[in-house]
């Protein structure tokens, strides 16, 4: 009968489970960017300048441009642009469109 093993495998658990609590409970929430007036009056004119509205936002990509023409640079983050559409006006691609080949 191997009750030592068993013990020793339940104790290591335990003590990992309460090591990984106890660094948890130890570590300081994130702190929020600090403000930066200068950016704000930007983003601010910005958003007078292209008249944008909370039904119809400013795009992304025009206040980035806006905001480098006061000198903030574009942020790395932002999304790449969605790819052109050569798809014709008019014409609906899922008519053609069947679940199942076969004959």
């Amino acid at each position: 009968m191997y009750v030592f093993p068993r013990w020793s495998t339940t104790l290591f658990a335990f003590a990992m489970t309460a090591a990984a609590a106890a660094y948890a409970q130890d570590r300081d929430p994130p702190r929020p960017p600090p403000h930066d007036p200068a950016f704000e009056a930007a983003m601010d004119d910005c958003w007078v300048e292209y008249g944008g509205e909370p039904d119809d936002p400013v795009p992304p990509d025009m206040m980035a441009d806006c905001m480098a023409s006061k000198g903030f640079p574009k942020p790395r983050h932002m999304p790449p642009p969605p790819p052109p559409r050569d798809i014709p006006p008019g014409d609906d691609d899922d008519d053609d469109f069947t679940p199942f080949a076969g004959p």
